[in-house]
């Protein structure tokens, strides 16, 4: 699923990853997630902390012995993902904090006038 990350990528605004993570999470059919039997209960993705705390869950959850079990593949697609999302949204606040601040202070032309 390249072109989703791709997306991310494309994001310029933290609420467009939301909103790209949100679409990618609604995809997963509930029988590859088993959200409930994951732990995951509350799967909306509104905001950027939603993001965070399925990306949190994710790398703390404990993946089973068999790595080659579909679970665990989904489990590692999708922690891939929100670690992207994650990374991107970081990318965006830094790029935000580096952009030059503009200034409140207004210049007025000088006044020729004499």
């Amino acid at each position: 699923m390249d072109c989703w990350h791709d997306e991310i990528d494309k994001a310029t605004t933290e609420d467009e990853v939301v909103r790209c993570a949100s679409d990618y999470l609604v995809l997963w059919a509930p029988r590859e997630l088993e959200p409930v039997a994951l732990g995951l209960v509350e799967l909306s993705i509104d905001s950027v902390d939603d993001v965070e705390r399925v990306k949190r869950w994710l790398t703390e959850s404990r993946l089973s012995a068999d790595p080659k079990s579909a679970r665990d593949a989904h489990l590692r697609e999708l922690s891939s993902y929100f670690w992207h999302a994650s990374s991107r949204i970081a990318d965006i606040r830094r790029e935000r904090a580096r952009a030059p601040a503009s200034s409140s202070v207004s210049y007025l032309p000088k006044n020729t006038a004499r």
